[in-house]
């Protein structure tokens, strides 16, 4: 049985801690703030990928369906735009889909978006070991971008549609990878789901309390401690030291960015922004999402100060982030800063990806 220490009670710290407890693992989860919740305290997110949550509570317990509702979002999104056109997309409905944008821009259109949801399945084969799995496998790499996808489409509309997959991030379609396809593939095909997140922080918590994780609030955490090859605990903002033989961070990596012997290797990621272009402004739609007005998912973009990110960096940011292994032995990231990414989905994974490494006790 190892001691282990999770920094941040959000998302990924929730699901760590209780996926090492259920391993066996004497845990103990630091919380600056009074509760957990962490990102999740600001309100619906909806997400796709539900099976990373239902396989967590799946093999720590009752399955997810007996201790929360997921709700499908109607429309999975709407699509307004600048002529006055505007398009209801249904939920994980490719022939409900394709009716819609039939009815909307002429016979045809569905079958046009058929081809780019095919790239997206051709993309997600190659993506899923990246995004699912610890880091490591290279990233596919193709000359083509969104842009050169988007000018198959006959359809004006359906190209600024797509374009926006990446306008919406910061990113230029004429630049952004072709792999972006697999965004609308995901949604046709998991759904976009939304939940009682409070309720989700409460089961997250109470059942790693159950497994004998300790939480301790109120306890901000300054850094890891360890020696150059090994952790060895946590310091806190008073100044005490909790004991750990593998610290999980979940808060920014990047607060870690200080230490002179650099915990583990940063990929580089672009200093600025990119300006966001818009494919067509005569055509680009204003994209209206459901539950909150976030986008339905997102992981190519930076971590920002939310669980889905913010617009900032190049779309291909996924492939630089730091790894869930760190060069200090015993110490991993896990969260919204690590890999795979931020979204629901993704950091959650983040964590299993910890928990699978770290092992049973």
């Amino acid at each position: 049985m190892a001691r282990v220490v999770v920094v941040g009670a959000g998302l990924a710290g929730l699901c760590s801690a209780l996926a090492l407890a259920d391993f066996g693992h004497d845990v103990t989860v630091v919380e600056s703030g009074p509760a957990p919740g962490g990102q999740l305290r600001y309100g619906p997110q909806p997400f796709t990928l539900p099976a990373v949550l239902r396989d967590l509570f799946r093999k720590t317990g009752r399955p997810l369906e007996r201790e929360l509702d997921l709700v499908p979002a109607d429309p999975a999104a709407r699509w307004v735009f600048a002529d006055g056109a505007e398009v209801a997309v249904p939920n994980a409905s490719p022939s409900g889909t394709r009716r819609a944008l039939d009815d909307a821009f002429g016979a045809g259109a569905g079958a046009q978006w058929d081809a780019v949801v095919a790239h997206g399945d051709r993309a997600w084969r190659e993506l899923r070991p990246l995004v699912l799995g610890h880091t490591g496998a290279k990233a596919p790499r193709h000359p083509q971008t969104l842009r050169d996808v988007a000018a198959s489409l006959r359809e004006p509309h359906l190209r600024a549609a797509l374009e926006s997959y990446a306008t919406r991030y910061g990113a230029d379609p004429a630049t952004a990878p072709a792999a972006l396809t697999v965004l609308p593939y995901l949604e046709q095909t998991f759904g976009v789901w939304t939940a009682d997140v409070a309720r989700l922080v409460e089961v997250l918590a109470g059942r790693g309390a159950e497994r004998g994780a300790t939480f301790r609030y109120d306890a901000a955490a300054g850094a890891p401690v360890h020696d150059g090859k090994r952790v060895t605990g946590v310091t806190l903002a008073g100044g005490a030291t909790v004991d750990a033989d593998a610290v999980v961070w979940t808060a920014p990596p990047g607060d870690l960015a200080d230490d002179r012997r650099r915990p583990f290797r940063r990929r580089r990621d672009d200093a600025a922004p990119a300006t966001a272009v818009r494919a067509d402004p005569t055509q680009a739609p204003e994209l209206r999402f459901p539950a909150g007005g976030g986008p339905a998912i997102s992981w190519y973009d930076a971590a920002g100060g939310h669980v889905h990110g913010t617009a900032a960096g190049r779309v291909t940011a996924i492939f630089r982030r730091p790894g869930n292994v760190t060069r200090i032995r015993g110490l991993y990231l896990a969260g919204a800063g690590a890999h795979p990414g931020p979204g629901i989905a993704l950091v959650a994974q983040s964590a299993a990806i910890v928990a699978d490494d770290i092992g049973r006790s």
